[in-house]
């Protein structure tokens, strides 16, 4: 695996398909995924928005603790600033407790 180039005017979107280009759970969180957005239900299970649709109707589940895994690796990789962009996305959406630390 090659090291990724750093630079801060990447944004976290950029930097975090750099990283890794298959796109995967914290991808999905931070809006580079194939969902327009992303909403966790009060049971814990996650939904999806389609791009044009209207409401969340993509029934995602919950993330394998190797999902959870990978995307605590990809945070490790990102340059500080865009960590804590991603925390602070993951924070304000009530996610960050998810995630491995």
């Amino acid at each position: 695996m090659r090291p990724v180039q750093r630079t801060e005017t990447k944004t976290l979107q950029q930097e975090l398909l750099e990283i890794e280009p298959k796109r995967d759970f914290l991808h999905e969180l931070c809006g580079c995924g194939m969902y327009a957005e992303i909403t966790q239900t009060s049971d814990g299970f996650f939904l999806g928005r389609a791009h044009g649709d209207c409401g969340f109707n993509v029934f995602l589940g919950k993330p394998s603790e190797v999902a959870l895994k990978r995307a605590q690796g990809y945070l490790e990789r990102l340059s500080n600033v865009n960590r804590e962009k991603a925390l602070d996305l993951l924070d304000s959406v009530g996610l960050l407790r998810i995630i491995p630390r």
